[in-house]
């Protein structure tokens, strides 16, 4: 018999990237030696100066040093770690997928002239992501809870259950979470846990009584969420054209 491989544990991508993308609490609790650098770092991030600090997602990144990292090996290195941060910060989306929404809006007519524009419209379109926005809205502290929460069929759309946690939503759209009491216990128990920050975004009309989402989403930059860590685009989209 051919022997399968296992799948290896989910935060040991955090210890090959070298940063808890997602704020995962758990991996502080990890006993080891090789997890000693990755929470001494996380820990150092979590000072108060650094922990409510803004990540600009539109600043251009330049190094210091003109010399360093100009290798094509170092620069399709550091491209992929950037796209392996990025798809592990939206739960772990597959190199496909990216490749094929991020040049879908690489091409777009109206943002093919600015940096800025473009680098608005990548993020907006994985913000309108159903489950980007139960974890945005603090509803499931995880990206994997938000899947099992629409993948089982407690949370509606304009009053019809979606188990798509692709689902990208419009403007206007009212997310709400079905009348079962386990589910909204859960979600209950994931407001209580969580320590609201980064703050929820300013798209989101969120009833906290009601456990509703009013999707308010519009073509405006200052709507953009607030995020703590940096996702640097241009590195993204020039791995994605080289692959």
């Amino acid at each position: 018999m051919k022997q399968t491989k296992r799948n290896k544990p989910f935060y040991k991508q955090f210890l090959r990237l070298r940063k808890n993308i997602q704020d995962r609490p758990k991996l502080f609790k990890f006993k080891k030696q090789k997890w000693q650098n990755i929470q001494r770092y996380s820990k150092n991030q979590l000072k108060f100066y650094r922990r409510f600090q803004v990540k600009d997602q539109f600043q251009s990144s330049i190094s210091k040093f003109a010399s360093r990292g100009n290798s094509f090996q170092k620069k399709f290195r550091n491209n992929l770690h950037d796209r392996k941060l990025f798809s592990l910060f939206y739960g772990g989306l597959k190199r496909k997928y990216l490749k094929k929404h991020i040049l879908k809006s690489i091409q777009t007519k109206q943002y093919m002239n600015s940096t800025t524009d473009f680098r608005h419209q990548t993020l907006r379109f994985f913000e309108s992501r159903l489950d980007t926005v139960l974890v945005r809205s603090k509803f499931c502290l995880s990206f994997r809870g938000a899947a099992q929460l629409i993948l089982h069929g407690h949370v509606l759309v304009n009053g019809l259950p979606i188990t798509v946690k692709s689902y990208v939503l419009k403007p206007n759209d009212l997310i709400e979470i079905a009348l079962h009491p386990k589910s909204r216990q859960l979600v209950k128990k994931n407001l209580d846990r969580s320590n609201f920050w980064p703050s929820p975004p300013k798209h989101l009309a969120i009833n906290y009584r009601t456990l509703q989402i009013l999707f308010l989403y519009t073509s405006d930059s200052n709507l953009v969420p607030v995020f703590n860590h940096y996702l640097n685009i241009n590195s993204i989209v020039a791995n994605i054209k080289k692959s």
